[in-house]
């Protein structure tokens, strides 16, 4: 009885653990997607010159608790450029 009082807290804990990195994981996965979608309507909206780059950083938190003793995080950078097509196809068509 001593062994199974001290094995399953520690079992449900560990599940408890992996169950939270599958929602930390999934939701650096949601924060890309969200970053990504950013950063293509900032391409459409773009009219300014021929090209620019687009940086955005993003960093996602998963507060200490139960048997982890740290703070995880994760970084997310986004880096695009930004192409004014329209200019690029008028200026084409200028030069022949």
């Amino acid at each position: 009885m001593v062994e199974a009082a001290i094995s399953l807290p520690l079992i449900i804990i560990t599940a408890m653990l992996l169950i939270r990195l599958f929602v930390f994981y999934l939701e650096i996965l949601t924060t890309g997607v969200k970053e990504h979608r950013k950063a293509l309507e900032a391409q459409d909206a773009y009219k300014g010159i021929v090209m620019r780059t687009y940086d955005m950083s993003e960093e996602v938190i998963m507060l200490r608790g139960g048997v982890l003793k740290k703070n995880v995080s994760k970084r997310i950078d986004v880096k695009a450029y930004l192409i004014n097509e329209d200019f690029l196809v008028r200026s084409g068509e200028a030069l022949d």
